[in-house]
């Protein structure tokens, strides 16, 4: 048998490796060539073919923190209006080559970047590691979802289980439209070529020179997240909160700050009176949240009416009597860690569960609150046998629990604790 092939079928370049081709813009900075190019999600990995690796530092930039970049690939695949900056990459100079189909008068041109497949695995990130990171367990996220899912349903259709293969399937498509999206969407490049050395020094410049958000002001502006609405409502009415709040945006929250506490932080306290001081509001408890957005800022509300009642010196800031800078040199009470910590201690106590059967009521709260009252202006600590130093929680010398998630849960759970002992103590003592 002959198998003839006609020489003008085969396609031509067949057999050799082509250079990876992107549209691009040329520009200068800094009097460095870079290059803009835009591709999508799902192209990413074409571009930059090294996963970033939390266990292998890139060098001449920092430790890539393995949970951001999780939290950033979850936030792409969630939110469908999600907002991400360029990722600064560099190539070695003299790799590339730019085919310009347009200059322009003010030295910007368009054309298209050559990059050879062999010099790939030399391009490295400057600048967006946890991005794209991110974006790869994304991608490798949805897939896993999609793969059990599809395994599912071919068992349940194996198995005739009709309602739950009508239940995957319909699982399968919105997964591969969430996929889709994503992987459809676009990122831009921002591409140096430069030295090694010259990275290092951009890296070193970029950081230099960046300025962060200040967490209070995301915080306050983040409007889409229950939690800050919850807690902008509590800044804007609760008498103890109303005008001593600092939303960042002119200052950072510190000890001279001469607000009581910070936009970040009347959050933190918020998720704490939901679901303790080292919880994370999950699906199921922001879906509640969102639900009634009313009964979530009461529940807040009741915390720090408590709050309040229990404590004089809270009253007296509520009063203008006593400044938060004063209540911080001479209480525990002006520190941060100590209101997740109670705000906690509130939510175990009140909350009807399986370790809880009998919840305190609001009164037994209170009374147990004012019992801290002498403890609480008892700093710096120094005794080594007091009850703060026994909880594990506090360094000697220090004027305020450590804020370690460790440190929370032994001092929220020796809180608790101290408050159901005496409560069974008050039962067992004879009525006049």
């Amino acid at each position: 048998m002959t198998i003839s092939l006609e020489a003008g079928a085969i396609p031509e370049g067949l057999g050799v490796i082509k250079p990876l081709e992107l549209p691009a813009t040329k520009y200068r900075q800094g009097t460095r060539q870079m290059f803009n190019v835009v591709i999508t999600v799902g192209q990413l990995s074409q571009l930059i073919v090294k996963r970033p690796d939390p266990n292998v530092p890139i060098e001449g930039n920092r430790k890539v923190d393995g949970r951001r970049a999780l939290a950033f690939g979850r936030y792409v695949q969630n939110k469908d209006t999600w907002v991400a900056p360029a990722i600064i990459v560099r190539a070695p100079s003299g790799d590339v080559t730019f085919n310009a189909a347009h200059e322009f008068g003010d030295g910007t041109a368009w054309g298209t970047l050559s990059i050879p497949i062999q010099q790939l695995t030399d391009i490295q990130i400057l600048d967006g590691q946890h991005r794209t990171l991110g974006f790869f367990n994304a991608i490798d996220e949805m897939n896993s979802k999609i793969t059990r899912a599809r395994e599912t349903e071919l068992a349940a259709e194996r198995n005739q289980d009709e309602a739950t293969k009508a239940m995957y399937t319909k699982q399968l498509v919105e997964l591969r439209r969430k996929r889709d999206r994503v992987m459809a969407e676009h990122i831009s490049i921002d591409l140096a070529v430069v030295s090694s050395k010259e990275s290092t020094e951009m890296f070193v410049d970029i950081n230099n020179n960046s300025k962060g958000v200040n967490p209070d002001y995301t915080s306050y502006l983040d409007r889409r997240d229950v939690v800050n609405r919850v807690s902008a409502d509590l800044m804007e009415k609760h008498p103890l909160l109303v005008g001593r709040v600092e939303i960042g945006q002119g200052a950072r929250m510190s000890a001279t700050n001469p607000n009581l506490l910070g936009a970040k932080g009347v959050a933190d306290i918020v998720r704490a009176v939901h679901v303790g001081a080292s919880g994370r509001i999950g699906a199921r408890v922001d879906d509640e949240m969102r639900s009634d957005e009313t009964k979530a800022i009461r529940r807040v509300e009741r915390f720090l009416d408590v709050m309040v009642d229990s404590f004089p010196d809270l009253q007296a800031v509520r009063d203008g009597a006593l400044t938060p800078i004063e209540l911080r040199n001479s209480s525990m009470l002006g520190s941060l860690t100590m209101w997740r910590i109670l705000a906690s201690v509130y939510r175990e106590l009140t909350a009807m569960n399986d370790r809880n059967p009998e919840p305190f009521s609001r009164i037994e709260v209170q009374t147990f609150f004012e019992s801290l009252g002498p403890e609480m202006k008892a700093i710096p600590v120094t005794d080594p046998d007091s009850f703060w130093m026994q909880t594990g929680a506090f360094k000697v010398g220090g004027s305020a629990p450590q804020a370690m998630q460790g440190a929370l849960i032994q001092l929220a759970n020796a809180l608790t604790n101290r408050a159901r002992e005496s409560r069974v103590l008050d039962h067992e003592r004879p009525e006049d």
